[in-house]
Formats: C-alpha cells, structure tokens, sequence
C-alpha cells in the first residue's frame, strides 16, 4: 500500500518526524498522524510535498513494482552528494545563501567555459590598478586608469566581461579570495539585482559585496552588512562574472 511506500521513504531518509516537521515546515502533529495511518483522505498536494523532501516522487507511491525511476535518491546522487544535501539543510539562511552564491559562481565559470568554442588564441582585457575590497572599503575610481591589460586565453573569458578588477580582503571568501582578479560585466548605469554579486563604489571607496536589501552583503559571516543609507553616493560598477 502507498502508506508502506512512504513509512520506508522515510525509514530510507534517515529522519525523524520531528526532524522532518523542522525541515519542511510541515506540522508535527499533520505527519504523526499521516505515518499512523490516522489520515483517512490526505490531501495530493501534501503527499507531493512529502515525497519529494523524502527525495523521491509521486510514482514511488504507486502499487506496481518499483522502477528505478522512483527511487531518486538513492540512484540518482551519488553518497557524497547526499552528504552535501544534508549538510546544506542544517544550515541556517546565512549559511545557505552562502553557498547558493558559491554555487552560482562556480557553476556559471563552468558553463560559459564549456559553452564557448576553443579559438586557440588568446584576449586581452583591461584590469583597473586600484583593488576592489572585500573587506573595509579601497578608495576607488572607474577613472583612475588601468594598470594592466591581462592577456587570457580566449575561451576562458565570459562572453559579457569587459574589465577586471583585484579583489583585497577576505569578506567574500571562499567564492573570492585576497589576490583573486574577477571579471566584471558593465551594466550601462543599471545595477545588479538583489543577491547578485557586483563591484560597488560607495562613498567613493570600491567593494566586490552582495547587494542585499538596502546592504552591502559579505559572504564570509566574519563581517558584518554594510549599510546604505539614502543620503550615501552608491554606484554599481558591473556585475561580477567569476575570477580570471
């Protein structure tokens, strides 16, 4: 029966119903009486949610043999993705956003990597000679001249980049460490959206942060938001595309 199916979903997840109830946010005392039995009519929507945070899906409910198709979890991760799975749902916002941004770095580096055709030759890209901070502001100027023109094999430049920038400081670690040179996207006077990563001029001093809602975000919880007021001069100098 499909309440079988799902007692040992949830045997196979290794959870508890407490533990489940925080996680999904589904009440306690809904699930204690869906795995009792007591539930006469669940509703599909309910059962939807259940399976899939249980990592499976609907047709792993249904009466007939088990395909490979219904066991998600088992077959579709391998043991160390669902190690990071795990570790990824104890951890609070700070530390999921982080790693969402991590995660969005690295998977764009690749993609744009693998995306443009080998032209067997090479790029040259201007970088700005002053340091953007990651940590408490570098005096900085989009007309302070470049230091250098980097010269970067050409399928490993993001079709949109148009200048690099230095990164100094440790608050955007582990995406950007001190040293790491980003490629930066102009935006034409626009600025990037909130939870995007972008090289920012605020009061005149240059920072690689995460615009949040009305701050200036840090991946590394080591420090602290910085804050924008109305009467604070912000300019958005381009959108981070990943590190040379």
């Amino acid at each position: 029966m499909w309440l079988d199916k799902l007692r040992t979903m949830k045997e196979k997840s290794g959870f508890t119903t407490k533990e489940i109830s925080s996680r999904s946010g589904f009440p306690e005392p809904t699930l204690e009486k869906l795995f009792a039995g007591s539930t006469k009519d669940p509703k599909l929507g309910t059962i939807r949610q259940l399976v899939h945070f249980l990592g499976y899906t609907l047709d792993g409910l249904d009466d007939g043999p088990a395909s490979s198709s219904n066991r998600v979890s088992e077959l579709s991760f391998t043991h160390e993705e669902n190690s990071i799975i795990k570790k990824y749902r104890e951890l609070d916002v700070h530390g999921k956003r982080a790693v969402t941004s991590v995660l969005d770095v690295e998977y764009d580096r690749v993609t744009q990597a693998a995306e443009q055709e080998s032209q067997g030759g090479v790029s040259y890209i201007d970088c700005f000679d002053l340091a953007v901070s990651a940590g408490l502001g570098e005096p900085w100027s989009g007309d302070s001249g470049y230091k250098n023109r980097l010269e970067v094999p050409t399928d490993k430049v993001p079709e949109k980049a148009r200048f690099c920038a230095r990164v100094n400081g440790r608050s955007m670690e582990p995406a950007y460490y001190d040293g790491d040179i980003v490629f930066v996207q102009h935006l034409d006077g626009e600025s990037v959206s909130p939870g995007e990563i972008g090289i920012f001029v605020l009061n005149g001093e240059g920072y690689i942060k995460r615009l949040g809602h009305g701050v200036l975000e840090s991946l590394n919880p080591a420090y602290d938001p910085i804050p924008i007021h109305n009467y604070d001069d912000l300019q958005c100098q381009g959108r981070v595309l990943g590190k040379v």
